[in-house]
């Protein structure tokens, strides 16, 4: 029995490719790549790569772009190269190189907006949200386990919430 080929498995899905009538396709493709990833030599490694930069290719170049195993072997090193950096969603700590400190958080980057009972239980939690004054734009890009998108609530209402 011949070992599984982990990274032709992974171009075929993220191309949608069909295993029989795309062999050809796939196989050319994926021979560019390891020539372009000399320093791979595992399948299931490369096959991560292959998942890493099928991913790529759709924000760099749009997801109304079809994503084929020509395109992606093509594209391989210029997704990569255009990829856009991530960017910090928390600025600094406060009080680092020179930054004065937050006169709402004292530095915390987060606020106490309310104080909750926990269910069937006399004790109760602190609810936080980020600081209206120096860490209103974190977690912008956060998911919660749910699949629903988390935004920080905006300085008007973080500010209201913090009165009460």
């Amino acid at each position: 029995m011949a070992a599984r080929d982990f990274a032709f498995e992974a171009l075929a899905e993220v191309t949608n490719t069909d295993w029989e009538t795309g062999r050809g396709e796939l196989n050319k493709a994926l021979s560019s790549i390891k020539q372009q990833e000399p320093d791979i030599h595992d399948s299931y490694l490369l096959s991560c790569e292959i998942i890493d930069r099928a991913k790529m290719y759709a924000v760099v170049m749009g997801d109304e772009i079809l994503l084929t195993p020509s395109a992606l072997a093509k594209h391989w090193k210029r997704v990569r190269e255009q990829m856009p950096k991530p960017r910090p969603s928390i600025s600094p700590s406060p009080g680092v190189g020179g930054t004065p400190v937050c006169e709402t958080c004292d530095g915390d980057k987060l606020v106490v907006v309310a104080t909750r009972t926990a269910p069937h239980s006399d004790s109760g939690f602190d609810e936080y949200a980020p600081c209206p004054d120096c860490n209103s734009g974190a977690n912008a890009d956060f998911w919660r386990a749910d699949g629903s998108r988390f935004t920080s609530p905006d300085r008007e209402l973080t500010r209201m919430r913090m009165q009460q």
